[in-house]
């Protein structure tokens, strides 16, 4: 666990300082995404890619590389779970704009039956994300008993709020389904508030 705990603080360190670099050549502009400083979304995509690259590192070290892949397990215990809550942590932005556009009475791209269908496998997602988020907890990730106890909080809300937005769906309500997409974001936003606390000498 201990070396778990210092990968992570320097997954968020290296997301932090590679988040607010200046940014490289951009001669266009994209009619979705422009050339702006890097957001909270895209600090948590770099922070996945440095987990990774810092897992596989660790892994490298304490076991031949092989033994990894034949158990078809290349990431440390924990690391995981993390990984995943950060993809769905960048993954959410784009699909709460989606269901808000799409959702309008003048849109000129609606929902479908197909991205309804694919909305409701979301929600699972984010319900499966509060069992990455009890898993990764009790691996220790967290020691001060009192952010220990609103983590806790916070994956327990996750997937009540997951559960919830199977009312919103069954109707196609798009506006009440962009609402709980806004709730499951600011509990993932707090979740990882509390993991950017993890001392170094752990």
């Amino acid at each position: 666990m201990n070396k778990l705990s210092n990968v992570l603080t320097a997954a968020l360190a290296i997301s932090s300082a590679t988040a607010f670099a200046p940014s490289s050549q951009c001669t266009h502009k994209s009619t979705v995404l422009s050339a702006e400083p890097s957001t909270r979304r895209s600090i948590l995509a770099t922070a996945a890619t440095a987990l990774t690259t810092a897992s596989v590192l660790l892994s490298s070290n304490s076991q031949p590389a092989f033994a990894e892949v034949s158990k078809g397990d290349s990431l440390p215990e924990g690391a995981a779970q993390f990984k995943r809550l950060v993809s769905l942590k960048a993954d959410l932005p784009s699909v709460i704009k989606r269901v808000t556009e799409g959702g309008a009475d003048d849109s000129p791209m609606p929902i479908d039956k197909k991205e309804w269908d694919a909305l409701s496998d979301f929600m699972r997602k984010i319900y499966k994300s509060g069992e990455d988020m009890k898993a990764f907890l009790k691996g220790g990730a967290i020691y001060d008993p009192e952010k220990k106890k609103k983590a806790e909080a916070d994956y327990k809300l996750l997937q009540k709020i997951a559960q919830a937005g199977d009312v919103p769906i069954s109707k196609e309500d798009a506006a009440g389904l962009a609402g709980i997409l806004r709730k499951a974001d600011a509990v993932l936003e707090d979740f990882f508030e509390l993991l950017r606390d993890i001392p170094d000498e752990i």
